[in-house]
């Protein structure tokens, strides 16, 4: 049996160290728990954040309004290039999903698939 030599191949090697930011939610997102989820994303988005991870493992309540921000949130990381992604997707999460509209569906559906096991 014979092998094959290594072969060296002279390609450039780039690397590129991003900063993702992680941002976790947790408690009942209601009228209140929308607006600070909101600023924070003001914070982040304002700071010039492109690559945003959003755990939802800690919501224990929602509604579609959730998914109206996440959706504006993503257009606007996607714009700049960036992405969302959305992991520990919970019961409380995936309930208020079943009422959701297609469009908002799909979008948690594309941001979590990306982690695999973005649903709980």
């Amino acid at each position: 049996m014979s092998q094959n030599p290594p072969v060296s191949i002279d390609a450039p090697v780039t690397i590129t160290v991003e900063q993702v930011d992680l941002l976790s939610m947790s408690g009942q997102l209601d009228d209140l728990g929308l607006g600070q989820l909101q600023c924070g994303l003001d914070e982040l988005l304002d700071g010039g954040a492109r690559l945003l991870v959003a755990d939802l493992s800690g919501v224990s309540g929602c509604d579609g309004r959730l998914f109206d921000l996440l959706a504006r949130t993503e257009h606007h990381v996607r714009c700049r290039g960036g992405w969302l992604r959305l992991v520990g997707l919970g019961a409380p999460v995936l309930d208020a999903l079943d009422e959701a509209e297609l469009p908002e569906v799909l979008l948690v559906y594309r941001a979590a698939r990306w982690a695999g096991n973005g649903i709980d």
